[in-house]
């Protein structure tokens, strides 16, 4: 174990002389997670990569958020803040994550948890999609990096989605934003919603597709997504969901550019800003995609 890392660790309050024992946590493209088992408990430990300011993480919202999350019970308690990290210390909860159908067939409990904090009233972050992939192009540039030339056309494509959605502007609530499988924890009577760095006021349409493509759904799990969130599925709410889907790839991707300038992490980042934002562009190649910005200038309850 990296001295350092055991030296962070041992300022938690209680662990200076404690016998601590410490393993890796796999997964994860930003921090390096541990476990950390002390006095027959377990617990999670971060330790934050390079910069993660410039990605749009504020340790103090995420403090906020998360134990929002862990006491509406959809979150990991959170014991306290690693004293000069920043980050939180949960308590760690067994589970395993999911995919495909299983995953599917589990979305009604994904869905209740993500409502529960959707529905808890707003947090002290934004997280407003068009602005943060403009900041991202930004700070990119900023840091000497190159900002590939998908950015434009995505960008002529994100004002457009957002003059669409003004129409019938949708109320911002706390969202997670980040809703990875590996950020969703399955256990035999419940689901648990990790990690909450990027937790902010935002779109709910944003949390619903951020979802639907990370976790890969198809037409069906997606109308159940919908189903199971707004009870039917309108036309407007349809078109709004699909083209928060081109956001949600447009800004996977420009996190990857971000990551490209800041990061020593043994990931190809190239490739995968690449793959996320050729995603994006497919989704706006969509025969029914002028449609969706038509129809979602509607209502979405009506």
């Amino acid at each position: 174990m990296n001295t350092a890392v055991e030296d962070a660790i041992r300022r938690f309050p209680g662990w200076a002389d404690a016998e601590l024992s410490i393993g890796v946590l796999d997964g994860g493209m930003t921090n390096r997670n541990f476990v950390v088992g002390v006095d027959g408990q377990q617990f999670v430990v971060r330790i934050p990569g390079e910069r993660t300011e410039l990605l749009g993480i504020d340790r103090l919202h995420e403090a906020e958020v998360a134990r929002r999350a862990g006491e509406l019970g959809i979150g990991p308690e959170v014991l306290g803040e690693l004293p000069g990290v920043g980050t939180q210390v949960i308590r760690y909860v067994a589970g395993c994550h999911l995919s495909g159908d299983a995953f599917t067939s589990r979305l009604d409990e994904v869905i209740t948890a993500m409502r529960s904090l959707h529905e808890s009233g707003p947090v002290g972050a934004d997280f407003m999609i068009h602005r943060v992939v403009e900041r991202h192009a930004q700070d990119a540039l900023n840091e000497g990096g190159t900002v590939p030339a998908a950015y434009d056309r995505l960008h002529l494509q994100s004002h457009r989605i957002e003059t669409a959605l003004a129409t019938h502007p949708t109320q911002m609530v706390a969202c997670h934003n980040d809703l990875l499988p590996g950020n969703v924890l399955f256990e035999e009577d419940r689901v648990w919603l990790l990690d909450y760095e990027y937790a902010g006021n935002n779109d709910p349409f944003f949390d619903l597709a951020n979802l639907s493509v990370n976790a890969e759904l198809d037409r069906s799990g997606e109308r159940k997504l919908l189903t199971g969130y707004f009870g039917r599925v309108t036309d407007a709410a349809w078109a709004r969901f699909q083209l928060m889907k081109v956001m949600s790839e447009f800004r996977e991707g420009m996190w990857a550019v971000v990551q490209q300038a800041i990061s020593s992490l043994e990931v190809d980042l190239v490739a995968y800003a690449t793959a996320r934002l050729g995603q994006a562009e497919a989704l706006t190649q969509e025969p029914e995609y002028e449609g969706w910005l038509k129809a979602a200038e509607g209502d979405p309850a009506v």
